[in-house]
């Protein structure tokens, strides 16, 4: 049986990664947009992350029943972005959430920013990216707009029903959880996505979910975090000889993939301090080329994103020297 016929969903597709772990990975056009896992412990299931909308966390806690044959006790955030959390809700009448304590802080005060944004921006943002489409003149523009506008209508569906739901659990650090069947680590970096953010280790399989510590195949969003912070970071997984990471988007990948990505963030960092030094301005970084290795990656949009916040974190450091 292929894994795309463990569980059928319109949002995101099933990866089988060992007995009893799964990784559930974005499907384009879906209302995932985040990749999530599914892990059996022996006397019940986790979840970690619960996507963007409701109507794809749905999906997720059928297939987590579905796949291990046990109730979903235990949901782990893995930072406050809402790709990540806004499927909480689904889970309420049966689960503990958990998250490290700067996440649930961080869902309180700048996630709370970032909904009341996101619920008065979404529909015209919606409107937008469709009148874009209809003027974009080739293939590649067209193939990113549907992502965005893929994005933005998940949200307007999703936000009549929406009601973010808080953890209730938090560590500091570390958390270990033992199942019956299977031990598992939560382990929190400070500062590296974002103020705080938790990967799922499973020792004795050698698998890891990073949530967007990783992202494969695709340009992250580097400009929430600290760069320095989270190369540091992604020294510490590779440390641990990972077989298999599932990044917060993208495809499983492996440590040649996180090597890409530290090579992805050096290019950006010195990309970014070559425009500072030269004296240029905004429109260069407009009009950046994305090399050639990164051409083909999806979420292009974040390239020149990285670069302006990279350019400007030099210029802040050159101000702070002078």
């Amino acid at each position: 049986m292929g894994n795309q016929e463990l569980f059928i969903s319109s949002h995101f597709t099933i990866e089988q990664l060992d007995d009893g772990i799964f990784a559930a990975l974005h499907r384009e056009a879906g209302w995932a947009v985040a990749n999530a896992g599914i892990v059996d412990l022996g006397d019940f299931s986790l979840v970690f992350d619960t996507f963007i909308t409701v109507q794809a966390a749905n999906d997720l806690k059928k297939a987590a029943e579905r796949l291990t044959g046990k109730p979903v006790r235990l949901v782990v955030n893995s930072h406050y972005h809402n790709d990540h959390i806004w499927g909480n809700q689904v889970f309420e009448s049966q689960a503990q959430i958990i998250s490290s304590d700067d996440t649930l802080l961080l869902i309180k005060t700048e996630g709370k920013e970032e909904y009341d944004s996101y619920k008065e921006g979404s529909l015209p943002r919606l409107r937008e990216l469709r009148s874009e489409f209809l003027k974009a003149n080739n293939e590649s523009r067209r193939k990113e707009l549907s992502t965005w506008i893929s994005y933005y209508q998940g949200l307007v569906e999703t936000f009549p029903i929406l009601s973010v739901r808080y953890p209730n659990l938090t560590f500091n650090n570390r958390m270990k959880i033992h199942g019956t069947d299977l031990e598992i680590e939560l382990i929190s970096y400070k500062g590296s996505h974002t103020g705080c953010d938790t990967v799922l280790y499973i020792p004795s399989r050698q698998i890891l979910f990073t949530a967007d510590l990783l992202f494969v195949r695709c340009h992250p969003y580097l400009a929430d975090g600290d760069p320095d912070k989270l190369l540091s970071t992604l020294d510490e997984i590779e440390s641990f000889h990972p077989k298999k990471l599932v990044p917060g988007h993208g495809p499983v990948g492996g440590i040649e993939d996180l090597r890409s990505m530290k090579e992805y963030i050096y290019h950006c960092d010195q990309t970014g301090k070559e425009i500072f030094e030269k004296d240029q301005d905004e429109t260069v970084i407009n009009e950046a080329i994305i090399p050639e290795q990164y051409s083909n990656w999806i979420l292009s949009n974040f390239y020149t994103t990285n670069l302006r916040f990279f350019y400007n974190r030099h210029r802040e450091k050159n101000q702070v020297t002078i």
